[in-house]
């Protein structure tokens, strides 16, 4: 079976480490070769030969210029194009790899002359494939390694771990011949004069031995996640140093304050790894210290521990360490963007010998750690490009708001990454007011930032900004959130990157999306154009799925006019009521609620439910209404229920009917009340919370001789909540919960008019729950004696 595949790389299926072969043949090449004027073209032979390619040229970068040093397998005129070249230059890859830092590969000769045509101006045109990986050591790009073969070559995973980590290998030698062996490359003192050596530098000693990082190089090289960087580090970076133990932190971009989340060894202590999950970049700690500015805490006995940080002393103890080494991990542009933790357990006296070789190690480290970055970066930028595919692709599928809500927010999850999502559409009875039908993680105190009270400064967010443009916020600052109380708001949510998108259909005014995201600047110019792609999908779907409802918004209609006209002005009361049918997928329902103004100031409150979900539950919801509302001036609550239940039992087919029954007399402060089935309604008096009054007598249709009926006081300022339990009631989940959820939501409403109760219980207690069932309550307040008498209403919300 041949070790190979068209290019000669890579080897039989059964090596676990695919390029173990050819990497540890080049680093015991450089092990056994002085570093002396002919390791730059040491490097470029071992990498020709262990690459199985056609030729290669290494080439150092001097300030604004790229000048090969050494080259093999090149024609004269392939030697000449390789320099000198300038940095700066993104039409050649040699150029284009020394000015961006980034790997270039190039499979074919079409691939090149597509991104490189100047490049086929001044080679062969032959048929051929090459790549060009940076050199980097000690935090500093060195130049660039180019290899070319003959043949199209595809870049395998595997292909390119082995080349990244010749890159590696060969960038530390090139390093140690060009400043610590005295070599003159035209930047100033020759190497090797006073000053030239970096702090810390001997030219006696040799980098770390190529041997011993061999297996160390293998494993970061393999390493395509933080995870994995992490485990190859705490496995194989200790012992490439001969420490005892190592671990990294790693920068979290965007966290408040500066924060680094940590990777330990398995072996450590559980109580300690515990402890030290995320740490501050501050001087708290070493690793802290290394990142905030240190960058290098060398602590070489218990007592320097102790001194510098004596809160880490017993936890280092106890994890057996007697001295330790933090390192900062420097990226792109000279940025830290984590550090290496080493611990030994004996004291150490760390020589410039020892601290050039951790050096080394951790600049590989940080070579490894960018690249998984990216990596992680352009796995998470796929991902999100296939789950917002799915998203479109189930917005075209769409049918109704319901299967809309479902495709945008898959699993209750927020499309695109983010951390929170609202969807809310207009409101058919207010046209300037938006209504949130689904939203995952957004605390309910947004509310204030989407609908400002009146006199308010208006938010960037509030539903009149969202239903009008795009409104996107980078950050929160008092620039782009000029309100306080707005910006204290979003603050509080932990979300500090925020998009309004507004859901249009030529003219009209559909609603709007708002997506938050837990970093700040979360949204690139790409990003930006695929949510507005979402947005446009979004809205042509609500459109669509609005126009195919029609039916069920006839039936919806027609079950609206059985109920109760517009409800009157009542004594003493502010009544507000609602009505929200099921989704379209689930029929029609029997709700009903009546407001019957009495005598003697007065009222009778009645609310219902048949059980059903078809035109014939309708109709027998209008009859039992308008049997109720006969009935009502002369029965109390309990006689007029047994007059209903052998009205029911004489005329409907109906197996299931539910109806509480309350009168409220505000000049006697009193409420009585009797229930037929139905879920308890909850009262709230001032100063207590809401309790249910839960006295439930069998549903109608069972012939009780004798239903119960029951009184309480009512004080002024009290409020009650009559429903159905459509409010409640939700898949997998006890009545109870359902109830209590309920009662919640009463008590956290502030002081407000019924009209606002009603609206609150509706948007907090179904938000991003499918309507199976519909939905009717009312809520009455008593107001203080003298007050104005406020108009009650009915606003049922979009169906």
């Amino acid at each position: 079976m041949s070790k190979a595949g068209p290019s000669g790389l890579g080897a039989e299926p059964s090596d676990p480490m695919p390029s173990q072969g050819p990497l540890m043949t080049v680093l015991r090449a450089f092990a056994a070769a002085p570093a002396d004027e002919e390791t730059p073209r040491l490097a470029i032979s071992q990498a020709v030969a262990a690459l199985h390619a056609a030729g290669g040229v290494v080439a150092l970068v001097h300030g604004d210029r790229v000048e090969p040093l050494a080259s093999q397998g090149f024609t004269w005129l392939q030697q000449a194009a390789c320099g000198p070249l300038r940095v700066g230059d993104l039409s050649l890859p040699l150029t284009r790899a020394a000015t961006t830092g980034e790997p270039v590969w190039l499979a074919s000769r079409a691939e090149a002359e597509r991104q490189f045509p100047r490049l086929l101006e001044l080679v062969s045109r032959d048929e051929r494939a090459c790549a060009v990986v940076p050199l980097r050591a000690a935090g500093a790009l060195l130049g660039v390694l180019g290899i070319s073969w003959d043949e199209p070559h595809e870049f395998s995973a595997s292909d390119r771990e082995l080349l990244l980590a010749l890159a590696d290998i060969c960038a530390l030698h090139l390093r140690h011949w060009r400043f610590d062996v005295g070599v003159d490359t035209g930047e100033g003192a020759p190497r090797g004069a006073p000053g030239a050596t970096p702090e810390g530098a001997s030219a006696a000693q040799l980098p770390p031995s190529a041997v011993a990082l061999a297996p160390l190089v293998q494993a970061l090289t393999g390493s395509d996640s933080i995870e994995d960087l992490a485990r190859a580090i705490a496995e194989q970076g200790a012992a490439a140093v001969g420490a005892a133990f190592s671990n990294i932190a790693v920068l979290e971009p965007g966290a408040a304050g500066g924060t680094a989340r940590l990777y330990h060894l398995s072996s450590l202590v559980p109580q300690v790894a515990e402890r030290y999950q995320t740490i501050s970049v501050d001087g708290s700690t070493p690793l802290g210290a290394a990142m905030s500015g240190r960058g290098e805490v060398w602590l070489g006995d218990l007592t320097q521990i102790g001194a510098q940080f004596p809160a880490l002393l017993a936890d280092t103890a106890a994890a057996g360490l007697a001295a330790t080494a933090s390192l900062a991990l420097v990226g792109r542009g000279g940025q830290v963007i984590g550090a290496l933790g080493l611990g030994w357990e004996s004291p150490q006296a760390f020589p410039a010998a020892q601290r050039d070789e951790l050096r080394a190690v951790a600049q590989l480290v940080a070579d490894a750690l960018v690249r998984a970055q990216l990596l992680a970066t352009e796995r998470a930028a796929l991902e999100r490009s296939e789950r917002l595919h799915r998203i479109l692709t189930a917005l075209v599928a769409s049918a109704s708001l319901s299967e809309v809500t479902s495709a945008v927010l898959v699993d209750g999850t927020a499309p695109y990454d983010a951390a929170a999502a609202r969807l809310a559409l207009v409101d058919d009875q207010h046209p300037d007011a938006l209504v949130t039908i689904a939203a995952v993680g957004m605390p309910d105190e947004l509310e204030s930032v989407w609908r400002p009270a009146p006199g308010a400064a208006p938010s960037p967010l509030s539903d009149a900004r969202l239903s009008v443009s795009t409104v996107y916020l980078p950050s929160l600052t008092d620039r782009v959130v000029p309100d306080p109380d707005a910006r204290a708001a979003l603050a509080r949510a932990g979300l500090r990157c925020w998009i309004g998108l507004p859901l249009r259909s030529g003219s009209r005014t559909l609603g709007a999306l708002v997506l938050a995201f837990s970093e700040e600047d979360a949204l690139g110019p790409t990003d930006l154009t695929a949510l507005s792609d979402l947005g446009a999908a979004l809205s042509e779907a609500i459109s669509r799925a609005v126009e195919r409802d029609s039916d069920h918004d006839l039936a919806v209609l027609v079950q609206r006019s059985l109920l109760a006209e517009p409800l009157p002005e009542l004594s003493g009361l502010q009544v507000s009521a609602r009505y929200l049918p099921a989704d379209a997928r689930y029929g029609i329902g029997g709700d009903w609620y009546d407001a019957i103004p009495l005598t003697d100031g007065r009222t009778l409150l009645m609310i219902g439910d048949v059980a059903g979900h078809d035109a014939s539950a309708a109709v027998a919801m209008g009859q039992i209404r308008a049997a109720a509302r006969a009935l009502a001036p002369t029965h109390g609550p309990a006689r007029l229920l047994e007059g209903l239940d052998r009205f029911v039992t004489a005329t409907s087919a109906q197996a299931m009917v539910t109806v509480a029954a309350v009168l409220l007399h505000p000049r006697a402060g009193s409420l009585t009340y009797s229930l037929a089935g139905h879920p308890p309604p909850l009262l709230r008096r001032p100063g207590s919370p809401a309790t249910p009054l839960d006295r439930v007598d069998p549903p109608l249709g069972v012939l009780v001789a004798t239903r119960a009926q029951h009184t309480v006081k009512l004080a002024p300022g009290s409020t009650l909540v009559l429903y159905t339990d459509g409010l409640i009631e939700r898949r997998g989940e006890s009545i109870d919960a359902g109830l209590q959820r309920l009662a919640a939501v009463v008590d956290d409403s502030p002081a407000a008019t019924a009209d606002h109760l009603c609206a609150s219980l509706l948007n907090r207690c179904l938000r991003n729950v499918p309507r199976r069932d519909d939905t009717a309550v009312i809520c009455a307040v008593m107001q203080p004696t003298g007050a104005r008498v406020q108009r009650s209403r009915t606003s049922p919300p979009p169906g």
